[in-house]
């Protein structure tokens, strides 16, 4: 990245140096002839004012300019090479006449027979008077050389000045563009890794469904060929029946599960927000599985304030129900589960056996859990915490999962208001 500041610092040199050389160009190539034709410009202007009446101050004040004016009578013409005394142009005196009769002014720049340059402007004032008004061009040569000399003076002498700005500048300009570049780098990075993970995603998702969908399948069609094979004794069928139609309930909730899901990940499904008891919401799942606790003697700890919160009651209903599915289908043998409900969050624990942080992604994945068969006695299709997490997510509900080793438990907290509380401990629980 670093080749982008020494490409700006290249990039304002060229365009630093490039202007330089192009001016100095310019001003070698065209300054002079443009100097000189200001100053035709000017000697035209005086030979405009110049009457008889102001020709001696008109001419006083152009000498101080290097400008000289000369009133002569038009004779002067007259005779051979008489009037070459008074101008120094290399032109015939039979074409000077020539050229003053078709035009009443001549203007020229040429080197005269002193060898020295000159602007010479030739007028024929009156029938009787011709002016003649000259200007050196040397000056304007030498203050031009003079000039460009000392500005080439000035570029190599403001060499190192110049090359320390661009590098300031290139490093100030670059830097910005470097860090923005290496996050939009790093972002696209991130973006590639995503895509690939959620490529392996979708089709470790694909394996697995079709792994979920194979038993029962298999169980179907195995029964099914048997009955229709007369293998099974008509005394049987009811029980085989029986089972046919429990894999049929199993595939059918994989399945919805399935779309509900898919629906839920692609943001397709409708929220319906209403004002929800959630004190009633744990209470009326938690009666779902009374039978469980009872049966399976666990231990379960309840401090439930009355809050509402304005949500969907199905889909937060659901949410918490996996939870607490998740909760009885993995509690060690312990067997004890804390949930707890306050205007902050909502938080169901359970005791559990030791969980590694590096482990925790991967239980809210799909099928994470395909082979362990305690969650299917309570309707689990291996996408639990999968849901959750993508029903907390469509419900603008921060959440937080971990486990606490202090007191070897599973910790899954809701937080009602979108602030990540302090994690909370097990003590000062109403016993129920």
């Amino acid at each position: 990245m670093k080749r982008i500041s020494f490409k700006i610092f290249l990039f304002l040199n060229c365009l630093t140096y490039g202007f330089i050389g192009l001016y100095v160009l310019i001003n070698y190539l065209f300054l002079e002839d443009y100097q000189i034709s200001l100053k035709k410009k000017e000697l035209a202007t005086l030979a405009k004012e110049y009457n008889h009446k102001n020709y001696f101050s008109l001419r006083e004040n152009s000498q101080q300019k290097g400008i000289f004016l000369r009133e002569l009578p038009l004779n002067v013409l007259e005779g051979e090479n008489k009037f070459k005394k008074f101008h120094p142009l290399k032109i015939s005196q039979e074409e000077l006449e020539e050229r003053l009769k078709n035009s009443q002014e001549i203007i020229e720049t040429q080197v005269g027979r002193d060898n020295i340059n000159r602007i010479i402007l030739i007028k024929k004032v009156d029938s009787e008077k011709l002016l003649i008004v000259t200007a050196s061009v040397a000056p304007i040569t030498e203050v031009i050389a003079s000039t460009l000399k000392f500005f080439i003076y000035i570029i190599i002498f403001s060499i190192p000045f110049n090359l320390y700005v661009a590098y300031k500048l290139s490093m100030r300009m670059g830097r910005p563009i470097e860090s923005e570049l290496l996050a939009l780098n790093d972002q696209l990075k991130k973006e590639l890794e995503k895509q690939k993970q959620s490529e392996i995603f979708r089709k470790n998702f694909i394996s697995n469904v079709t792994h979920e969908l194979k038993t029962p399948v298999a169980i179907i069609d195995g029964y099914s060929e048997a009955i229709l094979d007369g293998i099974i004794s008509p005394e049987e069928i009811p029980s085989i029946c029986v089972n046919i139609s429990k894999e049929a309930f199993n595939i059918n909730a994989l399945v919805q599960e399935l779309l509900f899901y898919s629906k839920m990940e692609s943001g397709y499904i409708e929220i319906k927000k209403e004002n929800i008891s959630l004190k009633k919401l744990l209470e009326n799942i938690l009666s779902r599985y009374v039978v469980d606790f009872r049966v399976n003697t666990i231990t379960l700890n309840l401090k439930l304030e009355d809050i509402y919160l304005e949500s969907d009651r199905k889909l937060l209903g659901r949410a918490l129900n996996n939870i607490i599915i998740n909760a009885l289908a993995y509690v060690d043998l312990r067997k004890k589960i804390d949930i707890i409900l306050n205007e902050n969050e909502i938080v169901i624990k359970n005791t559990s056996d030791d969980l590694k942080e590096e482990n925790f992604q991967e239980y809210f994945k799909p099928f994470s859990k395909k082979k362990d068969k305690k969650i299917r006695k309570y309707g689990g299709t291996g996408l639990g915490l999968s849901v959750v997490s993508e029903i907390l997510r469509n419900l603008s509900l921060e959440y937080q999962f971990y486990y606490e080793e202090k007191t070897g438990e599973v910790i899954f907290k809701i937080l009602l208001r979108g602030e990540r509380n302090e994690k909370i401990s097990g003590d000062d629980l109403t016993h129920k």
